[in-house]
């Protein structure tokens, strides 16, 4: 099953289209959480269910979609949590196979942070996830992967580490090779690199990494 997980950032219709479209005849749930439901709804489309305090809507928009939508989880408003969090924990307990995150990229460069940081619960859970914009489309890896040209979201790929220092990585096929390199955090040499061939092969050897494929 994929799970389509929309929040309250800026979503384009046509990128959530296209997510369905991609999915062929597998199936899939629409998610909204909080705001997230108004971007699904202005794609002309119903979720399947909603989560959220909806503090990010206004008193008659709440009402509306708690009476509109019974497959729902209300949340406190005054909680540890973000609603994207409590939306993450719910995804992880369905046991999908694949899930995308729109509208987790926002203008708030606290929630973007924190939404990126989520994807780690995928990572752990075994869960393929993707977080994905007009630009942009991250996931995390946990292992050695192959990526074809003709595949890539954008033509530039960067690599960060998730949390310490990423060790053996080896890069082939792309524009700035490596070999058995360590990436700190607080360096910018896995940044904005490009494949030169028509495959390109990641390597590493401890450690995790967003792969973001990014596009002007």
């Amino acid at each position: 099953m994929l799970l389509i997980l929309v929040a309250g950032g800026p979503v384009e219709a046509s990128l959530l289209k296209k997510v369905i479209e991609d999915a062929g005849d597998a199936e899939f749930r629409l998610a909204g959480i909080d705001a997230g439901v108004l971007r699904i709804e202005e794609a002309g489309m119903r979720p399947d269910m909603v989560i959220g305090d909806f503090d990010s809507v206004s008193p008659a928009e709440k009402a509306r979609i708690l009476t509109e939508y019974p497959d729902q989880i209300a949340l406190d408003p005054v909680k540890d949590d973000t609603d994207m969090e409590a939306a993450v924990h719910y995804a992880v307990s369905q046991k999908p196979e694949r899930v995308v995150l729109l509208g987790a990229l926002g203008k708030r460069m606290d929630h973007t942070m924190t939404n990126l940081r989520l994807l780690s619960l995928f990572a752990e859970a075994g869960i393929s996830a993707v977080m994905q914009d007009e630009r942009n489309r991250i996931r995390i890896l946990t292992g050695n992967v192959r990526l074809l040209r003709s595949d890539l979201y954008g033509p530039y790929i960067s690599l960060l580490p998730v949390s310490g220092v990423v060790k053996g990585i080896t890069l082939r096929g792309f524009k700035y090779p490596l070999t058995r390199a360590a990436l700190e955090p607080f360096s910018s040499l896995g940044v904005s690199n490009e494949l030169t061939e028509a495959v390109g092969e990641i390597e590493f050897e401890e450690g995790l990494l967003y792969l973001m494929e990014t596009k002007d």
